[in-house]
């Protein structure tokens, strides 16, 4: 800028002195040489001003890129896609076989993470998960909470995860709090079959779904130099009966389900290994039923008590190969309601896993879940990877996964699942995936909390005995 002043007023003096020459000299004796000049400081004047306003673009362009930058910085988005295709077989008690084939759906996942300050973290998911062309109506219970964005619906996108993790306390002994919606779904091990990451804290043959909570954690890392050590205290709640305001000294408001847990983790001195105890405790659980005459109801049934080990290796001794194992037992104690309700498998006296009115009689129940999975070191089709994954639960096994993304829930299974599949990358972040499920159902209601299990021999007709699905699914995550 100083540089145009400069040479402006030199063009004026130049300009000025001429025109005082003019007045004793005749224009035509002027010397040329000065014309020159005055010539080349007006291109030399312009050439400036025609690179200051180009800089000055540049410059305001550059302003607005990092403005933009730092609005969408704030937050970093991941995509999770998947189109799949599954094809269902099912034989009934008496030997009938039905089928449900070329059942195509979409789910879609928007991953955030946002790293608020040092000590302050946020990650949410938002989800969408649908069969073609269907608008969410006929699939049952997909409104419940901790089946929103996973189990298909219509084309809604429903926050699956929104959660801050806060070190409240730094030091020897770190403590996070995860405040909000939380990483409570698609937990270890689905990872190995999902060719992911861990994406989730909790076993997930005991709880899988979306859930509303607070988790606080201890690091014992520093403290005990072991690897992933970590002890969790979390509080939820399965039920909130957020109209009870209304109801204030009625004693037939429905009382909330209320969740305490503790989770103890630690490496085992092997790289890639994990240790998970655990025991979760649900107060006053609700049954979500339809009475006789129609009329959806609310109803506290009892209370949950879940205990789980869990141990995995991942990479084992740099092999390729991956192994997890899972044990689980579960205790139900109904309250003794006696009321009449429409269970899924006919009108009896609603109870937890019992249909005897006045039953407070705990109910146990256990199941274990096995698998393997294998890196094939075949470079020149990019690594294939087959696995194989086994669980039995017994007759009156329960857990909370409802909200589990296999439209099977082949975990709450009251009898025995074999599933086998075979994964073809296809680059850094695509793959292929061909899978099959083979489940045999001992004792009906699997998955369910509400009635007696019984078995399906003493049932017969039309109860489901084996259930048979064969897949293919094309899956991104970037």
């Amino acid at each position: 800028m100083k540089k145009v002043v400069k040479l402006s007023l030199v063009a004026s003096l130049i300009v000025g002195g001429s025109l005082s020459l003019n007045a004793s000299v005749n224009t035509s004796e002027i010397n040329s040489e000065l014309l020159n000049k005055i010539i080349s400081l007006e291109a030399q004047i312009k050439e400036i001003k025609e690179t200051q306003s180009k800089s000055n673009d540049t410059i305001e362009e550059r302003v607005d890129k990092i403005e933009t930058s730092t609005m969408t910085d704030k937050i970093d988005f991941g995509v999770d896609f998947r189109t799949r295709a599954d094809n269902f077989e099912a034989k009934d008690a008496s030997g009938d076989k039905t089928s449900s084939k070329n059942v195509w759906s979409n789910r879609l996942r928007l991953n955030m993470n946002s790293n608020i300050a040092d000590d302050m973290k946020f990650t949410g998911r938002l989800s969408m998960y649908k069969n073609w062309s269907d608008t969410g109506s006929s699939y049952l219970y997909s409104s419940m909470d901790p089946m929103q964005g996973r189990r298909p619906s219509d084309s809604g996108v429903f926050v699956e995860r929104a959660y801050i993790d806060w070190t409240a306390i730094s030091g020897l002994v770190p403590v996070t709090l995860t405040i909000g919606r939380q990483p409570s779904s698609d937990g270890p091990s689905h990872q190995f079959k999902d060719n992911t990451v861990r994406k989730a804290t909790y076993s997930a043959l005991s709880f899988d779904g979306a859930a509303d909570g607070v988790v606080a954690t201890a690091n014992l890392q520093k403290i005990t130099s072991v690897q992933d050590m970590a002890l969790r205290v979390g509080y939820g709640k399965g039920y909130q009966d957020d109209t009870t305001y209304t109801y204030i000294g009625d004693s037939s408001a429905i009382k909330d389900t209320n969740v305490l847990g503790a989770f103890f983790d630690t490496g085992l001195g092997v790289n890639g290994s994990l240790l998970q105890l655990s025991v979760v405790g649900a107060t006053d659980v609700v049954s979500n039923t339809t009475d006789l005459s129609g009329i959806n109801t609310n109803t506290n049934i009892g209370d949950v008590m879940l205990y789980t080990a869990m141990l995995e290796f991942t990479n084992l001794s740099n092999s390729g190969l991956d192994l997890f194992a899972h044990y689980a037992i579960s205790q139900s104690k109904p309250n003794g309601v006696t009321s009449n309700q429409a269970t899924p498998y006919g009108n009896y006296p609603m109870g937890l896993l019992t249909n005897t009115p006045g039953d407070t009689e705990q109910k146990d129940g256990h199941a274990f879940w096995l698998g393997t999975r294998y890196t094939m070191p075949i470079q020149s089709i990019k690594n294939p990877k087959i696995g194989v994954e086994y669980n039995q639960g017994s007759e009156n096994w329960f857990s909370f996964t409802q909200g589990s993304n296999s439209l099977t829930n082949k975990l709450a299974t009251r009898g025995n699942a074999l599933e086998v599949y075979y994964i073809q990358p296809i680059n850094r972040y695509a793959n292929l995936r061909f899978g099959a499920e083979m489940i045999d159902y001992d004792y009906v209601g699997s998955g369910y909390q509400i009635g007696t299990p019984m078995k399906v021999s003493d049932m017969g007709g039309t109860t489901l005995d084996k259930l048979n699905n064969y897949y293919l699914l094309f899956n991104l995550s970037y």
